[in-house]
């Protein structure tokens, strides 16, 4: 065994949630084992997404190490400003990795892990460090993906109504346009190019080819996506598809002249889903009722048989406060649930207004005018339609516009600010669009304002499903109970996230590792907004589709507001395995499969620098590279016990450069 202590420095990538939580996830698990190694995490991350790990020893070290896809909107990419940001770091790239090298000197790092940080790699080569890959996909092919010929159109917005101010919060993107091969190019080869130095590849669920690693899939990666079924091309699956095992595989770049000689061959090893963990009694109804009763949600709503949950998550993506908006639960008390409160609009106060068809038939209408976010269905106890007095077209038009002035000033008459951007249509005004020719024209009106309203309520789209609630996750601070719609609670910032999840009948979002892989683990159902130039994306639908129940809800439903025909269709196909889940309660597969990844690649480091102080004490004449240490036995990345790491090796001949 070798002297040293085992001292990582855990690069990480600042571009997402997903990269945040498996780096804390794994890193708990290195800092559970006998001897216990120091594992200092560096990443542009902020420290409280970490906090699993810091709180059981590691330490944080804040550092801008990779660039990161620009993303105007939780599921939209920027092409331009992505080239930019690449091209600025790639300018700085030599002082950076200097800059590492000397860090790593420095506080005596023995080993570097990196979760898709490239330069990480680069920097631990000229060390003369080992560095570990640990990652479901690398960042050249993402950059790579830039210049895919598809298109991302965002849907039209709904045009404002005359004498309305525009709304200032609605993001208005420009058009989308692929970047050109000759200039994306090399700088997306350079990251690969960075990568190459990484020793071992751990390559987790939801996997891309690895350009860096193996040749069966080089760049650009638009070479690997059928435009016209935006899946993997059939020869591209099929790689994916055969064991690592098979795989050709890059030769070791070796370290800089007067280094040592690394003393094992690169490896490839498919890894388990790495995942943080539910509390053990998740499942439990005392912590169904504790996880939701933090939440904000009433008792009354907490029933299984009753209600069911729906949680709203765009893993790390700013939040803007939701507007008053009804959804498709009309059957969910009110008493307890957060509603609208009105605000001061500086306008004069409504009058009280009879809208009634004919004082001689009753109406249950309060007299002050219903904001069309709050319009009530009533059932007259007599109406004939051909008695209804008709109104002039200024007056019921003077009448909508005091009605929409009266909304909060966090809505706008056509959109509802809710995780993700651009902001969901409001359904509280829906189809304004559909409309527009009445509301624009009020001299000519096919039919009349109730009429108009009655449309309305008919083509609603929904945000639930009747019987739903939601609980919306990462909100900003500045949320309020007042400001959600009828049945939406906020989770608080604390929230453990894989309570949340498990506790879940359906979860909403966009495709990302950490969610994919929470919903995997706890069997919850997910509606995913796609991210069509993500191409990773690619990835985690396959693992969705593999190892869990994934249902597409496009951009422009889930825009429109219309979330609630996804959401039942995600419930119903995944309801059999949810219930068999929580039967079954949390067991620990996945923390013992962990534990044994950690155990491995704690191992293959350990090996490392007793095989090249074996080599110093004989003066440069002990073993070959790349022989086993006999008489050692150790457990797999798979779980099943084989050889040691340092045999874990591929069955090919490594390719030259």
């Amino acid at each position: 065994m070798s002297s040293r202590t085992t001292n990582y420095a855990y690069y990480c990538s600042g571009h997402g949630y997903g990269h945040a939580t498996r780096v804390s996830a794994l890193t708990s698990h290195l800092l559970q084992l006998t001897p216990k190694p120091t594992v200092t995490i560096v990443s542009s991350a902020p420290s409280h997404v970490f906090s699993d790990s810091i709180r059981l020893g590691a330490k944080y070290r804040n550092a801008a190490v990779d660039p990161v896809i620009s993303q105007p909107l939780a599921y939209r990419v920027d092409r331009k400003k992505s080239l930019k940001v690449l091209k600025s770091f790639m300018a700085n790239r030599e002082t950076l990795i200097g800059e590492e090298v000397a860090w790593l000197k420095k506080n005596d790092i023995t080993c570097v892990l990196s979760d898709a940080v490239a330069i990480a790699c680069a920097a631990a080569n000229r060390a003369c460090l080992p560095s570990a890959l640990i990652t479901n996909f690398s960042f050249d092919s993402i950059f790579s993906y830039l210049s895919s010929l598809y298109i991302d159109k965002p849907n039209s917005e709904p045009p404002q109504l005359p004498s309305l101010t525009p709304d200032p919060d609605v993001l208005i993107l420009e058009p989308d346009a692929p970047l050109a091969h000759d200039e994306l190019d090399p700088l997306a080869d350079q990251i690969a190019q960075d990568l190459r130095n990484a020793d071992l590849l751990l390559r987790l669920p939801g996997y891309l080819p690895f350009p860096s690693f193996s040749p069966a899939n080089p760049l650009p990666s638009p070479d690997w996506i059928d435009l016209e079924t935006q899946r993997f091309y059939p020869s591209v699956l099929a790689t994916l598809q055969r064991p690592i095992g098979q795989l050709p595989l890059y030769e070791s770049i070796p370290f800089p002249e007067g280094g040592p000689s690394k003393p094992f061959p690169r490896m490839m090893k498919d890894a388990p889903l790495l995942v943080r963990h539910p509390c053990p009694d998740v499942y439990s109804p005392e912590a169904r009722q504790r996880i939701l009763d933090k939440a904000g949600v009433p008792r009354e709503l907490q029933d299984p048989n009753k209600t069911k949950v729906c949680i709203v998550s765009f893993g790390g993506q700013v939040i803007k406060r939701p507007s008053h908006s009804r959804n498709g639960s009309r059957n969910i008390s009110t008493s307890n649930t957060p509603m609208a409160k009105p605000f001061d609009s500086g306008l004069p106060t409504p009058p009280k207004l009879d809208l009634s068809p004919h004082p001689a038939i009753e109406r249950s209408i309060p007299g002050d005018v219903t904001p069309l976010n709050e319009v009530i269905v009533v059932e007259p106890t007599s109406f004939t339609p051909s008695i209804r007095p008709e109104t002039p077209p200024e007056l019921k038009m003077d009448r909508l516009r005091l009605s929409l002035k009266a909304l909060p000033k966090i809505a706008t008459p056509t959109h509802i600010f809710i995780p993700g951007a651009p902001p969901a249509s409001n359904p509280s005004s829906p189809l304004l669009a559909k409309h527009n020719d009445f509301l624009s024209v009020p001299g000519s009106a096919p039919h009349s304002l109730d009429e108009f309203v009655d449309d309305m309520i008919e083509e609603e789209p929904s945000l639930l499903p009747e019987g739903w609630i939601a609980i919306v996750c990462g909100v900003a601070k500045n949320w309020g109970e007042e400001d959600l719609p009828e049945g939406f609670f906020v989770a608080p910032k604390d929230m453990w996230m894989p309570d949340l999840t498990a506790v879940g009948d359906v979860l909403l979002g966009k495709l990302g590792y950490g969610t994919c892989a929470e919903c995997v683990d706890a069997a919850t159902p997910f509606v995913y907004v796609p991210r069509p130039l993500i191409v990773e994306e690619h990835g985690l639908r396959r693992l969705m589709e593999e190892s869990g129940v994934g249902v597409l809800l496009p951009q422009a439903s889930y825009e429109l507001g219309d979330w609630a025909p996804a959401i039942h269709s995600a419930y119903e196909k995944g309801k059999a395995i949810k219930a068999a889940k929580r039967q079954s309660g949390w067991d620990d597969v996945r923390k013992r499969e962990a534990d044994i990844m950690a155990k491995e690649l704690n191992g293959w480091a350990e090996e490392w620098w007793e095989k090249l102080d074996a080599e110093e004490a004989a003066d440069g004449l002990g073993v070959g590279v790349g022989k086993p240490i006999k008489n050692q036995t150790s457990v797999g990345f798979s779980g099943a016990v084989g050889p040691t790491v340092a045999s874990l090796g591929l069955a090919v001949e490594p390719i030259p450069v």
